[in-house]
């Protein structure tokens, strides 16, 4: 649908990074506007339109997850495909906003609601007070066309940090780069039951099979990203050879080196015991019940931070999991805390979820519910209103979110938009 390409095509255009989305939010304003919609926005950014006398609301986020060249983000068909060149394409949550802006064109009774910082954990649903005027939330935020979801993980990020030692070097000693580049990258939800190699967890492993000291140490792009890259640079008394072929080795001069990480025994331990991906899971809905990221390993100011991403389909395991990594991370020395708290949208069978149900099939005959091991708003976005809010979650396929491989299928996205259409109509009798 041409259309909704041109939407999808001038939202690319605006920076939208999370945390850095003032010009996006005052493009989706002055859209909404020009259309006759009463605009409203909350203290946090989140953007509620609506117009004449609404009974479904269509929800997405404005921001993105940026990885790479994204300012611009240089759009690239292949065939049905839409991708980016050298980065992240924000089809999630893009390709949705786009087809709300196609529905906002062509319907009179419609309320449109537009969340801020989803991707740095759903800050703008968690945040959100406004009124809905309609009993219906249909979110626009699935990446599998054909399913209907009606439940999504919870999430919390675990905070490790550890305050650096420093020891001078022995002057004989020798220095090496040690990195892994590269690698797939995903996300961390959808994509965590995916066999992805994680680069931090790669050169975790590599380190422990040498006597070495760490000089400094970095890695990943996004908590909720499985690492694409992580390096350090190491001092080692003997020639340093690596066993992986993915990592590269290489050495280097001393120049502005002196010293060496005293704690890095404890880190290589870290990074070596840390158990990345799916730590259980759920038979019945066929996805993980609890999995953990180890997203970003970072060194500032003379202090290392290890940032991880828990998710569950349940508050009680999202709890354990999350206690359990703290205490990891105590018992190796570093200082731990929980921060981001989200809880599961628990699924239920609604009448709404039977209704789109039975639109989709006329597209997908074998439309099937589903719960997803991601986070999705509708559970903070309905637990917040006052009166019984029943929601659903669709979206065209996306593959390989929050990574330079993203893309989207057209094809999806035009049944997607008229599934949406669909739906309001059913709701119009």
């Amino acid at each position: 649908m041409e259309s909704i390409l041109e939407h999808f095509k001038a939202i690319t255009a605006i920076p939208r990074c999370s945390y850095h989305t003032t010009k996006m939010k005052e493009y989706i304003c002055e859209f909404a506007h020009s259309l006759g919609f009463s605009v409203h926005e909350d203290h946090v950014g989140n953007i509620l339109c609506h117009k004449g006398a609404p009974q479904v609301c269509l929800q997405a986020h404005y921001d993105m997850v940026c990885i790479g060249n994204t300012h611009p983000i240089e759009i690239v068909m292949e065939g049905t495909l839409v991708k980016a060149k050298n980065s992240t394409l924000g089809a999630d949550n893009g390709m949705g906003m786009a087809i709300m802006f196609w529905a906002m064109e062509h319907n009179e009774n419609l309320e449109c609601l537009f969340t801020v910082d989803e991707e740095v954990g759903l800050i703008g649903a968690m945040q959100f007070r406004l009124p809905l005027k309609s009993s219906y939330l249909l979110n626009l935020d699935a990446e599998e066309e054909g399913e209907i979801y009606i439940g999504c993980a919870g999430g919390m990020d675990v905070i490790a940090s550890l305050k650096l030692q420093y020891m001078p070097l022995d002057e004989e000693i020798k220095l090496y780069e040690i990195s892994a580049f590269n690698f797939t990258g995903g996300h961390s939800g959808v994509d965590i039951d995916k066999k992805i190699p994680s680069a931090i967890k790669a050169l975790g492993y590599e380190l422990l099979k040498h006597e070495v000291l760490l000089v400094s140490l970095h890695g990943g792009e996004r908590r909720n990203a499985i690492p694409k890259s992580a390096t350090a640079i190491v001092a080692s008394k003997t020639p340093l050879h690596v066993e992986d072929t993915r990592l590269h080795v290489k050495s280097l001069e001393k120049g502005s080196h002196t010293k060496y990480i005293a704690q890095s025994s404890s880190i290589i331990k870290a990074l070596g015991a840390f158990a990345q991906g799916v730590r259980e899971w759920d038979r019945e809905l066929d996805i993980p019940s609890m999995s953990i990221n180890l997203g970003i390993v970072s060194d500032f100011e003379g202090v290392l931070r290890f940032d991880c991403a828990a998710r569950a389909m349940d508050d009680e395991n999202l709890a354990i999991l999350a206690h359990e990594t703290v205490a990891f991370f105590k018992a190796l020395g570093f200082e731990a805390v929980q921060e981001g708290w989200h809880g599961a949208w628990k699924p239920e069978m609604t009448l709404f979820a039977q209704r789109v149900q039975g639109v989709m099939k006329e597209f997908y005959p074998h439309a099937t519910f589903k719960a997803i091991h991601a986070g999705l708003e509708c559970g903070e976005l309905i637990m917040r209103q006052a009166k019984k809010i029943e929601a659903v979650s669709i979206g065209p396929t996306i593959r390989y979110p929050h990574s330079q491989r993203e893309e989207c299928d057209m094809n999806s996205v035009s049944n997607t938009a008229f599934i949406v259409q669909n739906i309001i109509n059913t709701y119009k009798e």
